[in-house]
């Protein structure tokens, strides 16, 4: 496949906006980082609402280092998380095959991202979902155009926020920036959630730096904070396995309370 492929799902016109206003029940997954583990946060937190009883919508509106045969995207592991069967140009608008931030990867492929298309298909799936639950691109300040970040997005569809951040040294920096940004934006933080991508260190000296790591994060951000979520090693090799095993974790459970409470 030729470098700078995308796929920009165009949207057909049952895909239109809705006439009337639609309530905002869900929550906007994002990361003080890239790799921090949104996806997998976003699928647990999705399967846990649907244990619940709710028909759950999902969502990754960008996605970039995803060319076609190259794995399992991160739209498709949303997708089989709470079997949904929305169309691909819904739950993902765009999709470039670059491995870049969203802006790059667009003008790599010639193309331009626009927050009304996201804006649309977000709100068909509000349409016919209680809950959607939607995972963001890098971090809250990454721009996805020349006038927009991520964190205008956010703003747009007017969702509060979660932000995924890593338990270790330096997580401190990077979760109070986030939450900053979007307290600027007026966007809501349901909460922090702490996680290990890798498998934690094992000496003293690291210990002491992630346990220093989440008490100033829980005292300085001024938002609930999460976990740290467990690594499941389990999921390199059976997703689906690790995913069962997240859902159910206490700390997901407790995500799960806090995005039902924020419903208007």
């Amino acid at each position: 496949m030729a470098p700078g492929h995308q796929t920009v799902w165009m949207l057909s016109p049952q895909l239109s906006r809705p006439s009337q206003p639609l309530p905002r029940i869900g929550c906007f997954v994002t990361g003080t980082d890239t790799g921090v583990g949104k996806t997998l946060v976003t699928a647990a937190l999705a399967l846990c609402l649907k244990q619940r009883g709710l028909r759950v919508g999902v969502m990754k509106p960008i996605e970039t280092g995803q060319a076609n045969g190259s794995g399992v995207s991160d739209a498709e592991r949303l997708r089989a998380a709470v079997e949904a069967s929305d169309p691909a140009e819904v739950i993902t608008p765009y999709r470039f095959s670059a491995p870049l931030a969203p802006l790059a990867a667009a003008r790599l492929a010639g193309s331009v991202i626009e927050i009304d298309r996201i804006v649309a298909a977000y709100e068909t799936l509000a349409a016919g979902h209680p809950v959607v639950v939607v995972e963001g691109v890098g971090g809250v300040m990454v721009p996805i155009s020349p006038q927009a970040a991520v964190r205008d997005l956010i703003v747009r569809l007017g969702l509060p926020a979660v932000v995924v951040g890593r338990a270790t040294l330096g997580g401190v920096n990077h979760a109070l920036l986030a939450v900053e940004a979007l307290r600027e934006r007026g966007v809501v933080t349901l909460g922090i959630v702490l996680n290990h991508p890798v498998a934690p260190p094992l000496s003293s000296t690291d210990a002491m730096q992630e346990d220093s790591t989440i008490g100033l994060v829980k005292e300085l951000s001024g938002v609930p904070v999460i976990g740290p979520l467990p690594h499941e090693a389990v999921l390199d090799h059976a997703w689906a396995v690790g995913l069962a095993r997240m859902a159910q974790h206490p700390g997901i459970c407790e995500l799960a309370r806090l995005v039902m409470g924020s419903a208007p």
